[in-house]
């Protein structure tokens, strides 16, 4: 029972007491920078940089890595999407041109098949008209052979 009301007591207290923060403002947030002699009083020969300096080097070394790795993940990506952009252009002109290239097969076999059935219904045979065409060939030249002869002898 004891822990429960210390418990409730403290609660309440959070709760309703307003919490008090102490803060500094500061008013030069661009930070300093001062070179340091050798004679100048400081354990280093260099340069000396206050809170604000120091902090906003190391922020910015730490954040310009970040932003460096951001601006090379967005290239990437859209190099990664114009890529994926073209493959699927080329991917459809092909499937187009396949398509394309089936239906004249087909079209082509079947024209293969239609005049394959009309020759068989239709055969091409000649022979008797081979046979004619020989024959009276053969009598005109017999024919101008001898009308050559006599001429020669007369």
């Amino acid at each position: 029972m004891w822990k429960k009301s210390i418990s409730v007591v403290l609660s309440l207290v959070m709760i309703f007491l307003p919490s008090v923060a102490a803060a500094q403002e500061i008013e030069n947030l661009e930070g300093q920078i001062v070179p340091i002699e050798k004679n100048d009083p400081s354990p280093f020969t260099g340069i000396l940089l206050d809170t604000i300096a120091a902090a906003k080097v190391t922020a910015d070394k730490k954040y310009s890595l970040l932003k460096s790795k951001l601006e090379l993940d967005l290239k990437l990506s859209q190099q990664a999407a114009e890529f994926q952009l073209k493959l699927d252009s080329l991917q459809a002109s092909f499937d187009g041109m396949k398509t394309k290239t089936d239906s004249l097969i087909l079209l082509r076999d079947e024209e293969i098949v239609r005049l394959q059935n009309l020759v068989k219904e239709n055969p091409n045979d000649y022979t008797s008209w081979w046979f004619a065409g020989g024959f009276a060939i053969g009598v005109a030249i017999s024919i101008g052979i001898f009308f050559a002869a006599v001429e020669a002898s007369k």
